[in-house]
């Protein structure tokens, strides 16, 4: 009878145990659950202030850059002249050579391959005769 008595108590106590660990862990969980959650908030809220400042120092970097093409020419000792805008306009306006094609570049491969070769032992012997 006693040792029944003793398992039982054993048991209750186990019982009892255990809904204390669950109920304090549980509450342990759950802070942790808020915190990881407040967390993600200010995460996020942090993000999208670095991206804002980063979308604002961009802006602020490109209207530099045009401010400074603009005024690049106009930094001078002396005022600008006609020829000098000219000129500006002239070099803005300017296209960059289109890539060769492939039929260009063989074309001048070989033009370049029949042409004579010049080196240094030719001109001085031409030179010396």
């Amino acid at each position: 009878m006693a040792f029944f008595i003793t398992i039982q108590i054993l048991f209750d106590f186990a019982v009892v145990g255990y809904v204390v660990w669950s109920h304090f862990y549980r509450k342990e969980e759950s802070v942790s659950d808020s915190w990881k959650k407040e967390w993600e908030v200010e995460k996020q809220n942090y993000e999208q202030q670095v991206a804002m400042q980063l979308r604002s120092i961009r802006l602020l970097t490109e209207q530099t850059k045009k401010l400074m093409e603009e005024k690049s020419w106009a930094l001078t000792a002396f005022p600008v002249s006609q020829e000098e805008t000219e000129l500006k306009q002239m070099v803005s306006e300017k296209t960059l050579g289109s890539i060769p094609t492939l039929t260009e570049f063989e074309t001048q491969k070989e033009r370049l391959k029949h042409e004579t070769t010049l080196d240094l032992k030719t001109l001085l012997s031409e030179q010396l005769c």
